[in-house]
């Protein structure tokens, strides 16, 4: 079964998104500058005049707006109490890489930034462009990659990376937009095409509203997360369409803790994991609530890791969260719960997932496994706890497997980077070199954890002879 989202003929962008159903009519406000921009100008000398009519407003504020046309851009910076309206017709456009390299007034954090800033708005229906792709070298191969007919790991883990665009070496690539300690601030009505980095970044600060966004990333550039939440409480994120090639909205306590995150009517395409807690965890994470959202994989292509993943590897403590009413589609693994002992940033204990909740998920054309996983260290387990699963129904693609399972599951075999499709492996030299083994199992695989899956329901390929759930206890 297909979704109704069509993909380019190399597999790499949207072409059908429907953003009539996400960005609104706005309204003009009643003043404005417009700044002496032009279409025949710099990037360098747009910015400079979309910052001094941002700087004119001190200490006040106003609003800047973009009048129709294509504009040349560098960094621009925001000040408190500043509105940036950029106009239906308008187009702001990065600066490319060679651009960039060359420039006097290269990109800094982003094409639209904000420090310690407060009362601060971005909306008007226009476009920002990051022109990412030119960030990066040439991938392997541009042809989509398509459910393979007899499913084995190995062979999807390699075909994915071929077609990743990874970063040019040397070359720091930014956000489209990036707010740094910000409060009150209000993102709405903007398309973000084609980041070269992290799309659009909120790190610390609190009260922060995203909604009616579309992220429309090329989705085989290499980390290009969409929203990604560092360190902020009370941010809202409602009816967002996101596209792109890492995690499509992440939250990452690198700093200090993270809470009141709600998230809600937003459609997500990633390949890596549409909804993510972590991997940065050394901070805590509470309070966090996604409800009905939509994950998906579009033309029957296969990417990504997990609909869901909840992961603390640094000393986090997870709690309080939940997640309901959640339909995906051709997602490789519905739900991936992870608490690991990486344990960076200098921290020395274990953290803690517990109190969470997913409920009313229907997940069709799925390939691996969910996982639900502790560990143990210096004799000691340490389990996610008080974990429910609530009508879940996961319905596997019906296509052919080569599985190769590897028993016992050992200890060291899934304690590194916990991707989904790789949570049982060993890594040698690089991923060609590399074994992948299959989980002993096709509906849960469970590891010293304190779970309640008796609302989980999982139909296998009708091939598949691995049984249901496969549980290792501390005992």
């Amino acid at each position: 079964m297909k979704t109704e989202y069509l993909a380019d003929e190399t597999g790499s962008v949207i072409t059908n998104i429907p953003y009539e159903n996400y960005i609104c009519p706005c309204i003009t406000p009643d003043e404005y500058i417009i700044p002496e921009i032009a279409e025949s100008k710099s990037g360098e000398e747009n910015s400079l005049a979309i910052n001094n009519a941002v700087d004119a407003f001190l200490p006040d504020g106003g609003c800047v707006y973009i009048p129709k046309g294509e504009y040349k851009v560098s960094t621009i910076v925001l000040k408190s109490n500043t509105t940036l309206f950029i106009s239906k017709d308008a187009v702001l456009i990065s600066l490319d890489c060679e651009e960039n390299r060359i420039s006097a007034a290269p990109l800094h954090g982003g094409v639209i930034t904000a420090e310690n800033a407060e009362n601060i708005a971005i909306t008007g229906g226009g476009t920002i462009i990051g022109l990412g792709k030119t960030y990066t070298d040439e991938p392997e191969t541009e042809q989509p990659l398509y459910a393979l007919r007899s499913f084995n790991t190995y062979q999807r883990v390699i075909e994915a990376r071929k077609r990743i665009r990874f970063g040019k070496q040397g070359i720091s690539r930014c956000s489209l937009i990036h707010l740094e300690n910000c409060f009150n601030a209000d993102i709405n009505n903007i398309v973000l095409k084609e980041s070269a980095g992290w799309t659009l970044v909120i790190n610390g600060g609190f009260d922060h509203r995203l909604h009616n966004l579309v992220i429309d990333n090329h989705i085989h550039v290499a980390n290009t997360d969409g929203i990604d939440l560092l360190n902020c409480k009370s941010v809202t994120v409602h009816k967002c369409f996101i596209a792109t090639a890492d995690d499509g909205i992440v939250l990452k306590p690198r700093e200090s803790d993270i809470a009141d995150i709600q998230v809600s009517d937003c459609e997500i395409c990633s390949c890596a994991n549409c909804f993510k807690i972590g991997t940065e965890t050394a901070y805590d994470v509470k309070a966090v609530s996604v409800k009905k959202c939509r994950f998906f994989m579009p033309d029957n292509m296969t990417y990504g890791y997990s609909g869901i993943a909840i992961e603390s590897a640094d000393g986090s403590n997870i709690s309080d969260v939940k997640i309901d009413d959640i339909k995906m589609n051709g997602i490789s693994s519905p739900i991936l719960i992870w608490l690991g002992k990486r344990l960076r940033y200098g921290n020395a204990n274990i953290g803690s997932i517990q109190n969470i909740v997913i409920s009313n998920v229907v997940a069709n054309n799925t390939e691996l496994p969910s996982a639900i996983t502790g560990c143990t260290a210096d004799g000691k387990y340490y389990q996610p706890k008080d974990i429910k699963l609530q009508n879940i129904q996961v319905t596997y693609r019906n296509t052919g497997e080569s599985l190769n399972v590897k028993l016992p599951v050992l200890e060291w075999s899934m304690s590194d980077y916990p991707d989904i499709v790789r949570i049982n492996h060993r890594y040698i030299k690089d991923h060609i070199h590399s074994e992948y083994f299959d989980l002993p199992c096709y509906g849960l695989f469970i590891r010293y954890a304190d779970a309640d899956y008796s609302g989980y329901q999982c139909t296998p390929r009708a091939c598949s002879t691995p049984p249901f759930d496969y549980v290792i206890s501390e005992n």
